[in-house]
């Protein structure tokens, strides 16, 4: 092997090497920036539900993140006490606004990209909301004991 060919496969190893840390950091998630405007605040500890458009049983999870014009997930049951926070992800704002015979919790301001809103719901039952400028959004939180 001539001196030359060594020089082209150590460019090359040293490549790939860089190439499969940018992919590895790129995999890499970042927590999402938290801005509550609710008094009804308490610290979230809890870890997200995995992707899906309903959760069938009450469980730790407390997050519904507002993407591509949606509550994801559309419908979150938690135990009688959790605080629920939504993330906005999109680039527009959003609103958490409770329907009109759910008025039983609080509802949102406008929530800019990457702003929150957490509420802790401490009485069991079905409360609906909306998006206010966007009221085809639809989302559900049923609160158990």
């Amino acid at each position: 092997m001539n001196k030359n060919t060594t020089v082209i496969i150590v460019i090359i190893v040293a490549l790939l090497g860089v190439g499969s840390a940018v992919v590895w950091r790129s995999k890499k998630t970042e927590a999402p920036k938290s801005t509550t405007t609710q008094q009804n605040e308490s610290p979230d500890t809890t870890t997200p539900e995995p992707d899906a458009d309903t959760t069938p049983e009450a469980s730790a999870a407390s997050t519904v993140e507002i993407s591509n014009f949606a509550f994801a997930p559309a419908t979150i049951t938690v135990k009688k006490g959790t605080a629920v926070t939504w993330t906005n992800k999109d680039s527009v704002s959003h609103t958490v606004t409770p329907d009109e015979e759910s008025m039983a919790f609080e509802g949102s301001e406008l929530l800019a990209k990457d702003e929150s809103y957490q509420f802790t719901f401490e009485t069991a039952g079905t409360y609906t909301y909306h998006c206010q400028p966007h009221p085809q959004m639809k989302g559900t939180v049923i609160v158990t004991e």
